[in-house]
């Protein structure tokens, strides 16, 4: 007869937490609109150079350097929710409502207002269902 296999023991460090897939979502559409972001930005400054000396240079400049600025801290809080951390948590609830507002008051003049709406409240409402997983 064959000897029964010894159990494996339980990680280091307490038990493992399962993402749930509306978490991994939402951290993933954190991660590109961040990264979409700062390549906006990017272009952003990128124009400025090419209008300098008509005004709206300083603009472009001040608008990309802030559109690279919210994608950082977008794709730092999708990281931090893919690791379950609750800063995460709060930054991508924050990002993704003050986003929606925004959105909201371009209906109408933004042809992608209602999807980015959407995308918001989807994960505004995956981080606020699933605040359990997270941890500090």
């Amino acid at each position: 007869m064959a000897e029964p296999q010894p159990a494996v023991p339980p990680p280091p460090g307490g038990p493992v937490k399962q993402r749930p897939g509306m978490v991994t979502g939402a951290g993933v559409l954190l991660i590109v609109g961040g990264i979409l972001g700062i390549l906006v930005g990017i272009l952003l400054m990128a124009g400025a150079g090419a209008v300098q000396g008509r005004g709206a240079g300083g603009l472009y400049t001040v608008v990309g350097l802030f559109s690279v600025l919210v994608g950082a801290v977008q794709t730092y809080a999708g990281i931090q929710v893919l690791n379950l951390r609750e800063i995460g948590r709060t930054l991508g609830i924050a990002i993704a409502a003050v986003s929606a507002v925004f959105a909201l008051l371009s209906v109408g003049r933004a042809p992608g207002a209602i999807i980015t709406i959407l995308i918001d409240l989807f994960i505004i409402y995956a981080l606020t269902q699933n605040k359990q997983y997270f941890t500090p």
